[in-house]
């Protein structure tokens, strides 16, 4: 498994290099507004690609932060909340140990 997922990327890295040197040479107009006056021209296709995909990388990594920070949120919240059913159930322990010694200590059998 570990050679055919070295395979895998090897092929993809080959397949992505093959057709980054095929756009080098390419250009595009970029047109962020309507019209003819808002126009960047002759900007390397390359540029664009890298520009976008560093774009949606960034906006994935925003998404996934803040995921992971409503997941440490959570898991605080449990923390929480697991601690306090701990120290209910030890005051319950202590509660029901307390008792039986008291009713042994008077002779009886454990129930009051």
């Amino acid at each position: 498994m570990k050679y055919v997922k070295t395979a895998f990327w090897t092929v993809l890295f080959v397949v992505l290099f093959v057709l980054f040197t095929l756009n080098v040479y390419q250009s595009v107009d970029f047109r962020y507004f309507y019209g003819t006056q808002d126009v960047f021209k002759e900007i390397p296709l390359f540029v664009v690609i890298f520009f976008s995909m560093a774009v949606g990388f960034f906006l994935g990594l925003l998404v996934i932060l803040g995921e992971i920070m409503q997941l440490k949120r959570d898991c605080r919240a449990k923390d929480a909340e697991l601690a306090t059913l701990k120290k209910e159930l030890d005051t319950h322990r202590n509660v029901a140990v307390k008792e039986f010694i008291d009713s042994e200590s008077n002779g009886g059998n454990g129930a009051s």
